[in-house]
């Protein structure tokens, strides 16, 4: 994959934390998910907010291993996580991880549950989102996510609203704005904006594809992961590892 959110990773905080995700609440549904499970790996760990709140909001100690492949991302979760989670450059395409790990879980990373517009927030109506475009490279990337997890282990993808054309304020005079494009076949590429007075001081585009539920649990099924719940605030999808 390419270094997909170079861009946007000096504002990045600013525009997730204003508003972009609700980390309080995907943090506490995911610790209700993981229950006494305590070795995490988190695919797409970003600048590192959400091992964050995990951490501040367990009451038991939890082992994190965080991936990513920004290397501007994984320094600010360095700075901000130290030693507490383990964080590793790693592309999910050629992931290579021991057999270790109970719970896999991502939140806006390479894969995640998208909201179909059309039907609101329904739990039952969204499309699997994918920044792999291809079949085989989605095949490939769960396969090295399947040999990552133990026996018995769970993978929790989380649901975001809907993909739309949208702009709003910043803090310090900027305005962040985000474009969809429709490619066909599902495939789309969007376009994230930072601007202040009117200039572009940062930008990233980042494509992405959308299947649809039979077509995403045929995909977990050939990489070995059978779909087992949707939580009951339609935060996350969970699949067990078969």
């Amino acid at each position: 994959m390419a270094d997909s959110y170079a861009g946007l990773s000096h504002h990045y905080d600013l525009i997730v934390t204003s508003g972009y995700y609700d980390y309080d609440a995907y943090t506490r549904t995911l610790l209700d998910l993981v229950q006494d499970r305590r070795l995490l790996l988190e695919v797409g760990v970003g600048t590192g907010l959400v091992c964050e709140e995990l951490l501040r909001l367990a009451d038991t100690d939890l082992v994190i291993t965080g991936i990513d492949h920004t290397a501007s991302m994984l320094a600010q979760a360095r700075s901000r996580l130290g030693s507490r989670v383990r964080l590793i450059q790693q592309d999910v395409l050629h992931m290579a991880l021991p057999t270790q790990y109970d719970v896999a879980f991502s939140v806006g990373g390479v894969w995640y549950h998208i909201h179909d517009h059309h039907q609101g927030q329904s739990q039952g109506h969204t499309m699997l989102g994918s920044h792999l475009l291809s079949d085989d490279d989605n095949s490939q990337a769960l396969a090295h996510l399947h040999a990552a997890l133990r026996p018995g282990g769970i993978l929790l993808l989380a649901a975001q609203g809907p993909h739309v054309n949208h702009h709003r304020e910043l803090p310090g005079g900027l305005l962040y704005s985000q474009h969809i494009q429709a490619l066909g076949d599902n495939r789309f590429i969007k376009d994230y904006f930072v601007r202040k007075h009117g200039r572009t001081v940062a930008h990233q585009r980042s494509p992405y594809r959308l299947f649809t539920q039979d077509e995403a649990n045929s995909l977990m099924e050939q990489a070995g992961f059978r779909h087992e719940r949707v939580s009951n605030d339609g935060l996350f999808h969970q699949y067990a590892r078969r």
